[in-house]
């Protein structure tokens, strides 16, 4: 038998060669909360080579937005390859805690806090010839939470409230009347006991302030000092005749008594608490005007702002008085720029006061100035749509050395001590006159004006400062309570 033995070698079936796995790329993005924009926080594959486009911003009460690529920084909206996997952060920070919508704007008005930590502030804006038109006002009290604890309709534009030695509430409007206030919304009392009706311009301020025995000296056709139990006049120290005897800012007071206060638009006063004339000193030009609230330092070195007028070279200075009422020295403000803030005095001795813009090319500034009178830095704002960004809101300088101002496109600025920008957060609607008070837990309040309708809000707003800096004068009308007075707390 013949047997066939047949190889199969040559028939195995030849194995095929092994196709390389196809790579992916990953990539992981992590948001933080307050962050629009895409790609969202996720995980996501892509092949080798695909671009990820990416783009994102910061919502309204958020800001200091930070994008990270594989921990590198990098702009807020671009694009990158997937080359490798990489990892995509955004970061954060939430700048407003909260904010209280009202139909009539805060646009003279700078808060007050209470012992208990109630914030008071006023609205409504009154704009003088040719436009003659009103905004009504009420008061508002405030808990830290954001809930109203009272309102009181006033109807006439309101300025900044005030706090008695006894907690009792006291704001004025812009007819000058004086309102007296409980802390649970009670009116006790309104001055109206002027001697002349004098017609008010919409610029500037007029508050109170509160003596050591807890007298009130308001500023309208000269100053008045008022019982503040009674609402009674006690004297009233007018200077000349209509016009002169007009007064466009609020008075303060020094460590001895003293009430330092501008009537008839180019004089500072130092009146003696029992009514009579000290001293009085006359700005460089007879145009000058303030509409400032002036500071003190712990040696009674009166500081203050004054504007002149478009055509003047001399147009705007800073002003240090020595307290026997003469000119220390004089820093004349570059370039026309109006000074419509008042200054805050730091640690160092350092005055700082922001200015308004001089029309269309030269932006508005926050200045430091040394005692001396010496300009040690400024820091020029923002142009917002073309637009030079006006301040007329005074800084408050934190606990942490931060200075705190408003501008009126509505963007807050922190500023360093050594004059670089610590951040900035655009607020909805514009900031006026309002400065920034500053709580003991780091909360900033600060209130906004525009729109068509002139509403607006009061913020609240996170910051690093724990209550004001311990300096003589760290903010407008000196502490949070508004009083005007060296030394109070």
């Amino acid at each position: 038998m013949i047997f066939a033995f047949l190889s199969f070698e040559g028939c195995k079936e030849k194995t095929k060669a092994k196709e390389p796995e196809k790579k992916i790329y990953t990539l992981t993005v992590k948001l933080d909360e307050g962050i629009d924009g895409n790609p969202r926080t996720g995980t996501y594959t892509y092949d080798p080579g695909m671009d990820v486009n990416y783009g994102y911003q910061a919502l309204e009460d958020y800001s200091d937005l930070s994008i990270t690529l594989d921990g590198g920084a990098v702009s807020d909206t671009g694009s990158f390859a997937m080359n490798a996997d990489h990892a995509l952060v955004g970061t954060c920070v939430r700048r407003v805690l909260w904010k209280y919508y009202v139909d009539q704007g805060v646009y003279y008005s700078c808060p007050a806090i209470g012992d208990d930590g109630t914030i008071y502030f006023g609205t409504g804006m009154y704009l003088g010839p040719p436009y003659n038109e009103w905004r009504p006002g009420t008061m508002y009290a405030i808990g830290p939470d954001g809930v109203v604890k009272w309102s009181y309709y006033i109807g006439n534009a309101l300025f900044s409230p005030v706090i008695g030695n006894d907690g009792i509430i006291y704001i004025q409007d812009n007819l000058n009347k004086v309102y007296a206030f409980t802390p649970t919304g009670i009116l006790n009392w309104i001055y109206n006991d002027f001697d002349q009706n004098i017609y008010q311009r919409d610029m500037g301020e007029r508050n109170p302030a509160v003596g050591a025995d807890g007298t009130l000296y308001i500023s309208a056709d000269g100053l008045y000092a008022v019982n503040p139990l009674t609402g009674k006049r006690i004297w009233h120290f007018a200077h000349t005749t209509w016009p002169s005897r007009e007064c466009i800012a609020s008075p303060v007071i020094g460590q001895d008594g003293t009430i330092y206060v501008t009537i008839g638009e180019d004089s500072l006063y130092a009146i003696n608490p029992d009514g009579s004339l000290r001293w009085e000193f006359r700005f460089a030009n007879e145009w000058d005007m303030s509409f400032a609230s002036p500071a003190i330092d712990q040696n009674g070195v009166i500081y203050l702002g004054v504007e002149g007028d478009w055509q003047s070279v001399d147009s705007s200075n800073v002003y240090a008085i020595n307290p026997d009422g003469t000119q220390r020295w004089k820093y004349p403000v570059e370039g026309g720029r109006f000074v419509r803030s008042s200054p805050a005095i730091g640690s160092d001795g350092r005055i700082y006061i922001s200015t308004k813009a001089g029309g269309d090319s030269l932006t508005a500034k926050l200045l430091a100035l040394s005692s001396s009178g010496q300009k040690v830095w400024e820091y020029t704002l923002a142009h917002i749509h073309q637009t030079p960004d006006d301040s007329y809101s005074s800084p408050s300088i934190g606990a942490d050395g931060l200075i705190y101002f408003g501008a009126e496109t509505g963007f807050l600025y922190a500023i360093n001590p050594d004059g670089s920008l610590n951040w900035m957060h655009q607020l909805r609607y514009g900031i006026n006159w309002s400065s920034p008070a500053i709580a003991d837990d780091g909360t900033i309040y600060i209130g906004t004006l525009a729109g068509d309708n002139y509403q607006g809000y009061l913020y609240a707003l996170k910051s690093t400062s724990q209550g004001y800096a311990s300096t003589p004068w760290p903010r407008f009308r000196h502490d949070r309570k508004n009083t005007g007075r060296f030394g109070a707390r």
